[in-house]
């Protein structure tokens, strides 16, 4: 028998044939895993059975669907490290087309995204509904320029066309959004009780024209061009009772036309009321 000297031993030649025999069935194996646990997987995710190729958008009424399906086409072309498809039913970005279609279209109010099979997502949207307008210039009462829609919250969400002037109640603020689109006039809670508020003075036979948040203090422009003034930290409901009792009071309705004549209604100091007729 032949001995062979290594370095560290000295060995035969059927333990070296025995050594590579074994580093080749450890290459195989390893190339297998690779094509098993990499290169099947991958191929599998690639098969157009699990690949989306249609989109389903329901609910949307005013926005346009093409503009929602070409927003989810553009999320889920490409590939995740250059390999993995975004298109993938178990891969595609949920969580990254809703937030984008929020970011890109203020109109929707809730978005609901899910898979009908494989090949087809369906997006549900709600739509906010225009509840009055947000106008940057009030100063024609009658034609308020620079108008978009606002909800029921108080969300700035669509650019308003010219006619809605007459058909929507006004609000604005002091001073005004430079980018008014996904602004909030008022925090959800306080805008609620505020626009209550303006709903409930026709009782007392006011018909207010436009709102207008000062910061501190909140304006009310009645359709001869004379101001309510309180303050912003003021509970409406007294401020409600202070009008009707101002309103009723017998030295102001002795006052001939003196709704259309009056200039100002001040309760921005407690139980006192301040006014000028014009």
């Amino acid at each position: 028998m032949k001995i062979v000297s290594s370095g560290k031993g000295i060995h035969s030649p059927e333990f070296h044939k025995k050594k590579r025999r074994e580093q080749t069935v450890r290459l195989v194996v390893a190339l297998l895993f690779v094509v098993v646990f990499v290169a099947i997987p991958i191929y599998l995710l690639k098969t157009k059975r699990f690949l989306i190729s249609s989109v389903e958008v329901r609910g949307n009424s005013v926005t346009k669907t093409e503009e929602i399906e070409q927003i989810i086409k553009d999320k889920i072309i490409g590939n995740y490290l250059w390999i993995f498809p975004r298109s993938n039913d178990l891969l595609y970005p949920k969580g990254e087309i809703k937030n984008t279609l929020f970011q890109n279209i203020p109109r929707l109010s809730a978005i609901t995204v899910s898979l009908s099979n494989p090949n087809l997502i369906s997006i549900s949207v709600e739509e906010r509904k225009p509840f009055a307008l947000y106008c940057v210039d009030t100063l024609n009462l009658n034609n308020p320029t620079g108008c978009f829609f606002l909800d029921k919250t108080g969300y700035i969400f669509s650019e308003a066309p010219a006619i809605s002037g007459g058909v929507y109640f006004v609000y604005t603020n002091e001073p005004v959004f430079d980018l008014p689109l996904r602004q909030s006039l008022l925090n959800p809670n306080r805008f609620s009780e505020v626009s209550s508020f303006v709903g409930s003075l026709s009782s007392i036979g006011l018909s207010p024209k436009v709102f207008i948040d000062k910061g501190d203090e909140f304006n009310l422009v009645l359709p001869n061009g004379a101001t309510v003034m309180w303050k912003s930290s003021a509970n409406l409901d007294t401020i409600h009772s202070d009008l009707e009792s101002f309103l009723s009071d017998p030295n102001f309705i002795k006052e001939n036309n003196a709704l259309q004549r009056i200039l100002y209604i001040d309760l921005r100091f407690g139980n006192k009321v301040f006014y000028k007729f014009k």
